[in-house]
């Protein structure tokens, strides 16, 4: 009995060595993962930033942009007022310089009208001096008046030449009086057409010399206007230069990172081509069994799907990258629990990455479930799980744009499309 005792208890030996050694050697390369998405998740989180101050430098460009088309539509609105004016200031001009020469032409008649004036004054004066000589004649002659003249007549041909020299008297008479009153009139209506002339020309020069004034003003606040606009749109196109050579800055260090990013990606799959190979060792030996069935639904009450699994464009990296999972969100999702998809074994429960507070469950035969982007973390490493058990509270923590759950499904490393699992 003892001689079969002795090689089993060796056996059993080496095999609990060789399994603490596998143990050993999965969770050396576990750790070795895990910091390597450590060194993800702050890179990430270097990338979210940068992304954050490039998408700063777009809001500051485009602000500056539509503050330069303002400025060009304001410029180019100015101009066309200003060429307008022009057109109205020399309009004006050749409107002043036709009144300037009407009113030398109008002065020309002007002066005319008062040398006709100035003769029909004269002879209005000597009108006057000659009906006062005949006046004063008649007074002092008042003895002899028409009919004395007539009565002293000593024949019919003294009385016939008496008579007809009183009706030539008289007609002269009339015609001096008429005279006069011509020569009055003829006077007083030469000044009233001077002074008239003289007001209109006055009223019509005061005139366009306001306006000169007022569009010569209007034309310099619109120059003024021009080179004040020329200055600001220099002063936004040496602002746009500058925020264009942050934003060129920002683009190298952004590509810098996602380099790095690739790298540490690329560090992770071999990783966990390791991890696959380890864990396929130990179902060798053994190890559990996925019962297969269907999954439970990992958050009971929301059914949207807001991403699908498959290739999408990323809102962070701004490229088309493979999302490994769906993402599960509706209204008043965040702190919901999130539930364990089937029986197993909590392999994971910390922040991981982008993934956030996340946490993994081995189901046995190579298949695992991931949660991610968890508010709370409600189960710990090690801990057996039932279907149903609540794993973590949903949230946005890690690389996410809003509360909602990341389920993967992954087989033996592998993510695959979760859906066939739950449905």
């Amino acid at each position: 009995m003892k001689k079969f005792v002795v090689p089993l208890l060796a056996a059993i030996l080496a095999l609990t060595m060789t399994a603490s050694a596998f143990a050993s050697g999965l969770s050396d390369k576990k750790n070795e993962l895990n910091n390597v998405h450590k060194n993800i998740t702050n890179t990430k989180e270097d990338l979210n930033q940068i992304k954050g101050q490039q998408s700063n430098v777009r809001s500051q460009l485009t602000q500056i942009d539509q503050n330069l088309k303002a400025k060009q539509n304001e410029l180019a609105a100015v101009e066309n007022q200003l060429t307008r004016t022009q057109g109205d200031l020399a309009a004006t001009k050749q409107d002043l310089a036709a009144t300037e020469e009407q009113l030398a032409q109008t002065q020309a008649k002007l002066d005319k009208l008062k040398t006709e004036l100035d003769q029909a004054i004269k002879k209005a004066q000597e009108q006057e001096d000659l009906n006062a000589d005949r006046l004063r004649a008649m007074y002092m002659n008042s003895n002899a008046s028409y009919l004395e003249l007539l009565f002293e007549a000593k024949s019919l041909n003294d009385l016939i030449n008496r008579a007809d020299m009183v009706t030539q008297m008289i007609a002269y008479d009339q015609k001096v009086f008429d005279g006069l009153i011509q020569y009055r009139d003829e006077v007083e209506e030469k000044k009233n057409a001077c002074e008239e002339q003289e007001a209109q020309i006055q009223q019509c020069k005061s005139e366009i010399e306001n306006k000169k004034a007022s569009l010569e003003q209007k034309e310099k606040e619109i120059q003024d206007a021009k080179a004040k606009i020329a200055q600001q749109k220099q002063e936004i196109e040496s602002a746009q230069n500058e925020k264009e050579k942050l934003m060129s800055q920002l683009s190298e260090e952004e590509a810098k990172t996602r380099k790095e990013l690739d790298a540490l990606e690329k560090q992770s799959k071999d990783l966990e081509k390791k991890i696959k190979e380890l864990t396929q060792a130990a179902n060798s030996r053994g190890g559990s069994r996925y019962g297969g069935g269907i999954m439970a639904w990992p958050v009971p009450g929301f059914s949207r799907i807001s991403s699908p699994y498959g290739w999408r464009y990323h809102p962070i990296a701004h490229e088309n990258r493979f999302h490994t999972g769906i993402d599960i969100a509706g209204t008043g999702i965040y702190g919901s629990p999130a539930v364990a998809a089937a029986d197993g074994t909590v392999i994971m429960a910390q922040r991981y990455g982008g993934y956030g507070n996340a946490v993994i469950i081995d189901h046995g035969g190579g298949i695992v479930t991931l949660y991610g982007h968890g508010s709370s973390i409600k189960v710990s490493v090690g801990q057996k799980v039932k279907r149903g058990d609540t794993v973590l509270l949903v949230g946005s923590t890690g690389v996410s744009t809003g509360p909602h759950l990341h389920f993967e499904v992954r087989k033996n490393g592998a993510h695959v499309n979760p859906l066939p699992y739950l449905k």
